[in-house]
Order: C-alpha cells, then structure tokens, then sequence
C-alpha cells in the first residue's frame, strides 16, 4: 500500500515481514546432531537480524507421542530480536523419543501451521528431524502435505531420504537436505 502524499511511513511497513517456524526434533536420537544444528539456527538468527526484514521465529520441538512424557510444543511464542531468538533456539525442551523408529513430526508440522503468522508475512517451516514420522489411519504425509499447501508456506527440510519429507519441500518451494549420522549439522 503506498503512503499519501505527506503521509508518514513506519519503518515496518517498508520492510517485507517474513515468519518462521523452525519444527525440530528434540529426542535422543537427534543427539548427536542437535548442538550443531543449534548452533546453525543461532547463527540464521543472527544473519536474519542484519537483513532489511521484519521477521519474526518460533519454534516447535517435538518428541514421539507414543512415548511417555515426550510432547508436541505448539505454544512458543514468536519472538522479534537476535537474542529472544537465540534464547529460543537454546531453550527447546529436549525429549526422549523412546527406542522406536519414528517420531510426532506429523503433529509437529500441524501444531506449527496453527501458530499465528501475520496475515502479509512470507511463511516458512524448517523442519529437522532424523525419524521418519509415525503415521495413523487419520495423520499421515500426505494429509500433512495437503496441509502445508493449503496454508501456503514454504518449506525446507532436512530428515532422512524419505518420500514424505522430500515431497513437502519440493511441493512447497523450499528445498530438502539429507540428514545423516555423518553430516556436518554446523554447516
């Protein structure tokens, strides 16, 4: 929308306002990966705090929902700054995840795409997570990935060499990365 003549502009308005959900798998399995992975994260933030952006982060870090005491946590707030995005990022709840194959990324992906975003806002999910997701008779990749276009957002990826995931990234303009017991989480 463009100002009237003589009418004052707010430095937010000039900016393009982005919102990004950063779904990351907390669990045991991810241990190996996470402190890099964070430390990555963190210095998204910091990249993202020199850009001529309004933008605004949250997470959602998720366990295995079939294991006691792991949860889905869909409730973080956004936060605006450098260091409320980095205490963010530092402070995800960590979760077991049992020893099972899979984990809530499902559920996750859900609890993010219900957070609220701005209206005007580019939208992005990163999703990271070593598992793949636990499936059921309602909740499933496809169903999730239906989601996803519907809402509209951008989504990069980095999980395992599975269809699923790949095809939420592909499907959703943003990109997939493998991720492995031998990939360098700091890059």
């Amino acid at each position: 929308m463009q100002p009237k003549p003589g009418q004052r502009v707010q430095a937010d308005q000039k900016r393009a306002a982005v919102d990004i959900c950063l779904v990351f798998d907390t669990t045991g399995s991810m241990s190996d990966k996470i402190d890099g992975l964070v430390r990555c994260m963190v210095d998204f933030v910091g990249e993202l705090a020199k850009l001529r952006l309004d933008w605004q982060l949250t997470a959602v870090p998720f366990g295995d929902l079939t294991v006691p005491g792991d949860r889905v946590v869909g409730d973080l707030p956004f936060v605006t700054t450098r260091e409320a995005g980095e205490r963010l990022i530092r402070n995800m709840p960590r979760f077991s995840g049992g020893g099972n194959v899979g984990e809530s990324s499902l559920e996750a992906v859900l609890a993010a795409l219900r957070k609220p975003y701005r209206t005007r806002s580019v939208k992005v999910l990163v999703i990271l997570t070593d598992e793949p997701p636990l499936e059921g008779s309602q909740l499933t990749v496809v169903s999730v990935a239906r989601a996803l276009r519907t809402k509209e957002i951008i989504c990069f990826v980095a999980s395992p060499n599975l269809p699923g995931y790949k095809r939420w990234a592909q499907e959703n303009g943003g990109v997939w990365y493998p991720i492995s017991s031998h990939m360098d989480t700091n890059a």
